[in-house]
């Protein structure tokens, strides 16, 4: 296996990350209807990135192979859906998660995953929150062996294409 080494993300990040993301969403033609296609995020999510990232509530880390980003996990405070968007207090929201495909099974998203329970815990979130898409069996799977649960609540993405579901995981007894 090549080196792996684990970095915060910072806005300089933002370009590299945002191609990750962009590969990463790629692969969703694996299982999404026909004809649907990855969303072209670059400039958006480029700009959210540079916006977020060294702000003191977002948290990321960068798994990195031979200096390449290889996957990509990041935490913020959960906000409310409705303007003017408020932080939830004690609630953590899971942004992004994403590991290039080449890494898949390797132990690079679980690895992701723990360091942002981590943080969320020194953060003192109650829970963590995120939206995955519906249908995408691998991440549920994968989401519901690392102790998340389906809350119920759906919601439609524009932005995807995608019905997405929310997943949340308690971090308190």
């Amino acid at each position: 296996m090549r080196n792996l080494a684990y970095l915060c993300g910072t806005a300089a990040d933002a370009p590299a990350i945002t191609e990750l993301v962009a590969r990463a969403f790629a692969t969703y033609t694996d299982w999404a209807p026909p004809g649907w296609r990855p969303p072209d995020l670059d400039a958006e999510m480029r700009k959210v990135l540079e916006d977020w990232l060294d702000e003191p509530v977002a948290w990321s880390l960068v798994a990195l192979a031979d200096a390449e980003p290889v996957g990509y996990v990041s935490l913020l405070p959960a906000r409310t859906a409705e303007e003017p968007r408020e932080f939830i207090p004690g609630l953590g929201h899971l942004w992004h998660l994403f590991v290039l495909r080449e890494w898949w099974g390797s132990g690079v998203a679980a690895h992701l995953l723990g360091e942002a329970t981590a943080e969320a815990r020194r953060r003192e979130y109650n829970a963590i929150r995120l939206w995955t898409p519906r249908d995408h069996a691998r991440a549920r799977a994968f989401y519901a062996r690392e102790g998340w649960a389906p809350t119920g609540s759906e919601q439609f993405s524009e932005q995807l294409q995608l019905d997405l579901v929310e997943l949340r995981r308690m971090l308190v007894p």
